[in-house]
């Protein structure tokens, strides 16, 4: 339902919805726009829409569209929610996709109208009763981060505290036009050991198949490498990331067979003969690869050979191939991925929340509990302990990754 729309000095107007189905008619507009802004596969609208089905439950929407007259200038959809932790109830603002998922954002603004459209959020947001906003997070190849952060110090400045937050890094491989392009921008002794499994291959009379899943074996495909990553993992005790998050494999499975019927899904098997020994699960979209989850053969029989460069080589070939220029590889420092040619940039946040010492307290201390919820729940029992007790592990608390933003 549309909620309504204002003006901003007659240039911005922003109409505000409290559902997708009420904007189902402006989808392609919307892709397209999150597209050209060179945004990622997490603020498409399907993305956003099956992500709030799942995850939507007791939290309320607010989708913020921006418009210079007719033309669309930008897209934040938000929501709103009560987080009780211990004895203290807050009201947090988030982005939709921004928990429950591997997601940060590329914000689909346009740069010249950023300080406009933070004007009009702010005095939207300022009408609410919320007690902090957790903006971000924001992926590291956002061009526009200093223009968005001071943006929002100079609407939110006098009512409210900014913190800034700069925590986890994600690895991009910035893909050259060809394939051995890139492999001769490698260190030697990188570009030696890809050569080299290619060579162990052929000399073994194997043949090395790399096959994307299509509208016909879809469901067959995405069982196969939902097995395979389950098992991979099972090794180390661990559930894999299907075990781990919520509802996260009924998620991925209803939006991957959604962007395939977009030719965004790039879920590739990659064979030697018929022996199946890895899956990649990615997102194409714009001029970026959407690195999600893998999947490795278990089997000792492929122990010779090298499954995570052939697996990226095969990987990067599909994308370059694809017109791809980075691949997105998630959060996390790899050293592996780094000596592939992967190079480190910071995921950003900022926290807001109203001025005033109860507000500063409040916020303070529920801080302090989410950094003690993750400590002795998620560091402790959930890593270490829980894989050692013999009984059925259970997903992750919705509590820690509710609150694991904030800490």
């Amino acid at each position: 339902m549309k909620l309504g729309n204002v003006d901003i000095e007659k240039k911005v107007q922003v109409d505000v919805y409290d559902s997708f189905e009420s904007l189902q008619s402006m989808q392609l507009q919307w892709d397209e726009f999150v597209e050209s802004m060179g945004s990622g596969i997490f603020l498409t609208y399907d993305w956003c829409r099956i992500w709030w089905k799942y995850y939507g439950k007791n939290r309320d929407l607010r989708i913020f569209i921006f418009r210079n007259s007719e033309e669309l200038v930008g897209i934040i959809p938000l929501f709103f929610e009560k987080i009780w932790l211990g004895p203290m109830l807050m009201r947090v603002v988030k982005i939709v996709g921004s928990d429950f998922d591997l997601s940060q954002f590329n914000l689909p603004l346009v740069r010249s109208y950023i300080r406009e459209i933070i004007d009009k959020l702010f005095e939207l947001l300022s009408k609410e009763k919320w007690d902090i906003f957790h903006f971000g997070p924001i992926a590291g190849l956002y061009k526009h981060y200093e223009n968005l952060r001071d943006a929002l110090r100079q609407s939110f400045d006098g009512f409210y505290s900014l913190l800034e937050k700069e925590g986890e890094e994600q690895t991009y491989f910035e893909l050259a036009n060809t394939w051995e392009e890139y492999l001769a921008g490698l260190r030697k002794k990188e570009r030696q050991l890809i050569r080299s499994g290619y060579r162990k291959i052929k000399n073994q009379n194997l043949t090395l198949i790399s096959e994307l899943a299509s509208n016909e074996n879809f469901d067959q495909k995405f069982k196969e490498f939902e097995n395979i990553h389950r098992l991979f993992w099972e090794q180390s005790d661990r559930l894999g990331h299907f075990g781990d998050w919520p509802d996260s494999l009924e998620f991925h499975r209803e939006i991957a067979s959604v962007q395939l019927e977009h030719g965004r899904l790039s879920l590739l098997e990659i064979r030697l003969s018929d022996d199946c020994f890895a899956y990649q699960y990615s997102y194409e979209f714009g001029d970026k690869c959407f690195e999600l989850l893998t999947g490795r053969s278990t089997s000792r029989n492929l122990y010779h050979v090298d499954l995570g460069r052939m697996l990226f080589a095969e990987q990067a070939k599909n994308a370059i191939r694809d017109g791809v220029h980075y691949i997105d590889s998630m959060r996390g420092r790899y050293e592996y991925k780094l000596r592939l040619g992967g190079k480190l940039f910071p995921i950003r946040s900022v926290l807001i929340y109203p001025n005033g010492l109860s507000v500063f307290i409040k916020v303070y201390i529920f801080r302090i509990f989410a950094r003690l919820l993750n400590l002795c729940y998620y560091r402790i029992w959930f890593l270490r302990l829980a894989s050692k007790l013999p009984f059925k592990r259970k997903p992750l608390r919705n509590t820690w990754i509710k609150t694991s933003a904030f800490q």
